[in-house]
C-alpha cells in the first residue's frame, strides 16, 4: 500500500516550484512591499557584493536573459530534501538527500533580442543520502570525482549521465528553457554497456526522459521565469501553473516582488521574492489502484529571493524553499483484509508526508570547486 507514495513526493517536491513554461503570467502592478521584506534574507543567500544603494529609476525596466557569443559562466545547483513519512501518527520512513551538480555554459549563439544557445558541461555531480524505514537505516554516497568502479558508475548512472558529456540548450529571453539536444553522450553515459543493444527508439525515448526529466528540470532552477513587461522597485507578477500527474492534480500561484533594485559592486542587481501556494485541484476521494484515498490535509507553500544580474542578463544567485504537508485517509482493499484479516497492515490508516526541499544556485568556475 505505500507505493503510491514516492509518486507523490516527487509530485510534491519536485513539480511545486518548477514556474517555467507551462504557466500563465498576470501582471499585478506595483504594490506596497510585504513588511519587513527588505531586511528578509530568505536561504542566507546575499553576500556583501550583492548589497549596494537603492538605484531610483526614472522609468520601469525590462528584466530579459542577454547573451553574447563566447560567454562563458557557471553554476552549483544544490538540491536539498527531506522527507518524513507516517503511518497513523508513528513514523514510517525518514529520508535525507542532498545532490548537486557543477555547470558550465558557453554561449553558442546569442539573438539580438536576448536568449540564445549555450553549451552546457556537468563538471561533477555529488549525492549523499541517509535512510530509514521499518527500523533500518542505511547511507548512501556518490562523487563523480571519485575513482569510482565500474558498477558504482553504472548504480548511479541517473545522476552521474551529464558529466563530461556535453550537450546544448536553447534559453528564451524570459529564461525558459525551449529546447535541450545534442544528448548523444549523455545517453551513452546512462546506458554505458547497454548502449549497443539498446534500440534506436528506445534511446530516442531515454534522451526524451532524460531532457526533459532530468536535465531541463534542474537547469530551469538556474533560469528562472522573468516577467514579460518592464517592472521598478516593489513591481510583482502572478505565474499560475496547473499540474496534473496520475490520480493528483494541482495549481501553483507563485507571486513574485522585486523588492529593490541596487547599484553592487558586481552591476545593478535586482533582488526579488518569490511566495508560492499549492492548492489540491483533484477529487478528494480517489483511486489510487491499490486502495482509495480521501484527502485531508494538503499544505504545500514555497518562498526564496533570487539576485538577477540586470547588467550581466543573468541569474547571480538563488534560493529556494519548499515546505510540504499532506495528509490522507487509505482504504485498504477488502481482498488484503480478507487474505490477512490480523494484520494491522491491512487495516485502513491514516498516511501523512512532512517534508522540504531546498534549492540554491550559487555562482561557479572550474578553478574554485568546491571539495
Amino acid at each position: 500500500m505505500k507505493r503510491h507514495v514516492p509518486v507523490l513526493i516527487a509530485f510534491l517536491l519536485l513539480g511545486a516550484v518548477a514556474c517555467n513554461s507551462n504557466q500563465r503570467e498576470e501582471e499585478e502592478g506595483r504594490s506596497a512591499p510585504v513588511a519587513e521584506a527588505a531586511n528578509a534574507d530568505p536561504g542566507n543567500i546575499l553576500t556583501d557584493e550583492d548589497r549596494g544603494a537603492t538605484v531610483a529609476l526614472e522609468a520601469p525596466v525590462a528584466l530579459t536573459y542577454r547573451f553574447e557569443e563566447g560567454d562563458r559562466f557557471g553554476f552549483l545547483i544544490s538540491n536539498t530534501q527531506h522527507v518524513r513519512m507516517y503511518r497513523d501518527s508513528t513514523e514510517d520512513e525518514n529520508n535525507y538527500q542532498e545532490l548537486r551538480h557543477w555547470y558550465r555554459f558557453e554561449v553558442l549563439s546569442a539573438r539580438p533580442g536576448g536568449g540564445g544557445r549555450m553549451r552546457v558541461t556537468c563538471d561533477r555531480v555529488t549525492f549523499t543520502g541517509t535512510y530509514t524505514s521499518a527500523g533500518k537505516s542505511g547511507d548512501v554516497a556518490y562523487d563523480s570525482d571519485v575513482d569510482n568502479s565500474y558498477d558504482v558508475e553504472k548504480r548511479f548512472a541517473e545522476h552521474n549521465a551529464p558529466v563530461n558529456a556535453p550537450f546544448e540548450i536553447v534559453v528564451e529571453p524570459d529564461g525558459r528553457i525551449s529546447g535541450v539536444d545534442a544528448l548523444d553522450d549523455v545517453v551513452k553515459n546512462y546506458l554505458r554497456d547497454d548502449y549497443r543493444t539498446t534500440r534506436q527508439r528506445d534511446r530516442e525515448a531515454i534522451k526524451s526522459a532524460i531532457a526533459d526529466a532530468k536535465l531541463k528540470s534542474v537547469l530551469q532552477l538556474a533560469f528562472q521565469k522573468l516577467p514579460e513587461w518592464p517592472v521598478g522597485k516593489d513591481s510583482t507578477w502572478r505565474l499560475i501553473h496547473p499540474e496534473t500527474l496520475g490520480y493528483l492534480a494541482k495549481e501553483d500561484i507563485a507571486t513574485y516582488t522585486v523588492r529593490d533594485i541596487v547599484s553592487s559592486p558586481r552591476g545593478r542587481l535586482a533582488h526579488i521574492d518569490v511566495d508560492i501556494v499549492s492548492r489540491y485541484k483533484g477529487d478528494k476521494t480517489f483511486d489510487t489502484g491499490q486502495g482509495m484515498a480521501t484527502m485531508d490535509t494538503f499544505d504545500v507553500t514555497a518562498g526564496g529571493l533570487t539576485v538577477f544580474n540586470m547588467q550581466n542578463g543573468r541569474l547571480q544567485r538563488r534560493s529556494l524553499r519548499t515546505d510540504v504537508h499532506v495528509r490522507m485517509y487509505i482504504e485498504t482493499p477488502e481482498e488484503l483484509k480478507n487474505v490477512a484479516p490480523d494484520d494491522p497492515r491491512s487495516k485502513n490508516f491514516w498516511w501523512m508526508q512532512k517534508a522540504y526541499t531546498e534549492d540554491r544556485i550559487e555562482p561557479y568556475t572550474r578553478n574554485a570547486q568546491d571539495n
